[in-house]
């Protein structure tokens, strides 16, 4: 049964609204990688006329950070707009298809829970899923690092939709064995005093 499904089912005036943001969206940042790209070969142009060789190098590394930092955010905003990537969370298995960051290859796989062995998310906020040595999940043009982490038994996912990571994790903890985390109710004694005051809640 589908529990969770990104990106959801959009009904035609939904469709054309959101085609609309995304294409005001590629245009704004099209502009700002355009513009990321113009500062960062002025200053590497501007670097090839400095006598000193420290600053020259330093101008040079800062105008390469430039391009570089210009075409990552240009990549990262085209992502999130990508229709080619889904998330589909079922109760006994999930289907996933993600691109890359520097590359428009994508990858897609299905993680049947009962392979699970265990899973931790990761600082980045990716989810690794930990199988069982005799069970392997089903892929589909898995890269070099989606295949050499199979290799140890392992597969780690990056989420599109934060709400599909955050439903998976907090509603199928039990399935794919993610560490629940507890926290402890603080509750606020009332003194003595309180118990015969009605209006005490409300600062009186």
């Amino acid at each position: 049964m589908l529990l969770y499904e990104y990106p959801p089912r959009l009904g035609r005036a939904q469709k054309q609204q959101k085609a609309a943001h995304d294409i005001a969206e590629h245009k704004k940042m099209h502009k700002a990688l355009l513009r990321g790209l113009i500062i960062g070969c002025i200053i590497c142009v501007a670097a090839l006329f400095v006598p000193n060789a420290v600053i020259k190098i330093l101008l040079l590394l800062i105008g390469a950070g430039n391009i570089a930092v210009a075409f990552l955010l240009y990549r990262f905003s085209a992502m999130s707009r990508d229709t080619e990537c889904y998330t589909r969370i079922y109760d006994d298995r999930l289907e996933h298809k993600q691109g890359s960051l520097i590359t428009k290859r994508y990858f897609s796989v299905t993680v049947r829970y009962e392979d699970v062995i265990r899973s931790e998310q990761t600082p980045q906020g990716s989810v690794t899923f930990y199988f069982d040595e005799s069970a392997s999940p089903e892929t589909e043009c898995a890269g070099r690092k989606q295949l050499a982490e199979l290799s140890q038994h392992k597969l780690t996912l990056t989420f599109q939709d934060t709400g599909a990571k955050l439903y998976l994790i907090n509603e199928l903890y039990e399935q794919i064995k993610y560490p629940k985390k507890e926290y402890n109710v603080i509750e606020d004694e009332e003194d003595e005093d309180d118990l015969w005051d009605p209006l005490h809640k409300h600062g009186l």
